[in-house]
């Protein structure tokens, strides 16, 4: 039967410290499922229901398949899955198509999968909800059927939610494995919202991808908030408008072999570590990644952590660091807002920290093992709040060609109150080749500089030494 499908003009879930969820509208889809008159027929000579058929949205040329009319009942309850994969597989059979979830609860029992070009998924958002209901697999997935195959390409996920009624033990809630090109907008898969506990396993995972843009999506899991690897040329994701992680172990953990990511307009708070970077899963370093106009706060660990192998080139433009540590670390090394390991920084010209705010770290603002940075420009203040206190940067081991110039880094150490460690910048004896000059390094709580570096330096005006 075709339906109604108008959403109300706002909804909200939720008692959570935000509002996640807001207006919802498929716009010319809810065309596709108006009301039309049912005419009445004697039950002895009715004929059968009609085979359901595609339909054009809004008179437009996308061809749209509502999963209702594949027998989906969308009440909770129900079991959808079946139909659910009938109408991506008839989409698929068409050469693509927007599978349509009109307002719902779709209750599935096991991984819906699509594996054809050109597909659409698109719901009328938070009222149109994928709730789980297996421990083990992904939810929605989206794959090649063999590593051979040609990448699923030209995909469209917007506008709808992803939710556990059970407590996941493994996958995602949207996984995409041998893609290209990929859109995901105003998806969210966010468990606490809807149910307590946390029941998502991971939120998102891709592996094996080119071009994946993600926008304005809401994250929360047991495990991971995104997971990213693998080693397809030109492997680059950008997770852009106002996209939102929090309460989740890792909120973002690029793996290896990642050829790019791009973090702009991204609010990643309240994870343990909001962003690891490593080479663990990929078994390559990632070639470069770039926050821009991002927002890291509130982990209980580091709010960024590359370890060795991480990542070529990496660049933080204009970029809110605050309160990291929070599991009760003590301080330096732990609870940093920016923690570079041995190792970490492959590119000879590498690391830019530039117009950054980096503030109430327990640990060090930044402590860097490896890396030639370049830090202009940026407030490095009050971190070293932790019982050891910490320092404002710390340059150690290969942190060698670094210039650090124009920046505040103040009250390091110092605040609420002294701590046994308070420096706004050390260099240690293995970092030579280095520029320090014009730092306003007043008011830190044990000293403003330690400079126990090499002799290929230029140290000089800088404000409290």
């Amino acid at each position: 039967m075709k339906r109604s499908t108008t959403p109300p003009a706002e909804t909200s879930v939720g008692p959570g410290r935000r509002t996640f969820l807001g207006h919802a509208a498929v716009g010319g889809l809810a065309a596709a499922a108006a009301l039309v008159p049912v005419v009445a027929a004697d039950p002895a000579v009715a004929a059968p229901p009609p085979k359901p058929k595609p339909r054009a949205a809004g008179g437009g040329s996308t061809v749209v398949f509502n999963v209702q009319d594949y027998g989906a009942a969308g009440n909770g309850t129900h079991d959808d899955t079946a139909a659910i994969q009938s109408a991506i597989t008839a989409a698929q059979a068409a050469g693509g198509g927007t599978v349509y979830l009109p307002s719902g609860t779709y209750k599935t029992t096991s991984t819906l999968l699509i594996s054809g070009a050109s597909m659409t998924v698109a719901g009328e958002g938070a009222s149109s909800v994928i709730a789980c209901a297996f421990a083990a697999g992904d939810i929605l997935r989206v794959a090649r059927p063999s590593s051979s195959a040609p990448l699923v390409a030209n995909g469209l996920f917007e506008d709808f939610a992803i939710v556990s009624t059970v407590t996941k033990t493994s996958g995602a809630a949207l996984a995409m494995d041998g893609v290209q090109d990929m859109r995901i907008c105003n998806v969210h898969a966010v468990s606490r919202v809807y149910s307590s506990p946390n029941n998502l396993w991971d939120s998102f995972s891709f592996h094996d991808f080119t071009i994946v843009v993600m926008e304005n999506c809401k994250i929360l899991a047991q495990n991971k908030g995104i997971t990213c690897w693998g080693n397809q040329v030109g492997a680059d994701i950008w997770i852009t408008g106002g996209t939102l992680c929090s309460f989740t172990p890792i909120g973002v953990h690029v793996g290896g072999g990642v050829g790019g990511v791009y973090f702009d307009e991204f609010l990643c708070y309240l994870n343990g570590t909001n962003v690891l970077i490593d080479d663990t899963l990929g078994g390559s370093a990632n070639r470069e990644i770039i926050f821009n106009q991002a927002v890291l706060d509130g982990s209980y660990r580091h709010n960024v952590e590359i370890k060795q192998n991480g990542v070529y080139v990496i660049t933080f433009q204009d970029t809110w660091f605050s309160n990291s540590g929070f599991d009760g670390q003590a301080g330096h090394p732990d609870g940093c807002l920016l923690r570079v390991h041995p190792g970490a920084i492959l590119h000879p010209s590498n690391v830019t920290v530039s117009g950054c705010k980096m503030f109430n770290g327990f640990g060090s603002g930044i402590f860097a093992e490896s890396g030639a940075w370049t830090i202009v420009g940026s407030d490095i203040s009050l971190n070293g709040q932790g019982a050891a206190g910490g320092y404002g940067v710390l340059l150690d081991s290969n942190a060698s060609g670094t210039v650090i110039s124009g920046n505040s880094i103040r009250t390091n150490g110092n605040y609420p109150s002294a701590k046994p460690t308070g420096v706004g910048v050390k260099i240690t004896p293995a970092v030579n080749d280095y520029l320090v000059t014009s730092n306003n390094l007043t008011g830190n709580g044990t000293a403003a500089l330690v400079d126990g570096g090499g002799t290929s330096k230029i140290v000089d005006l800088n404000l409290g030494v």
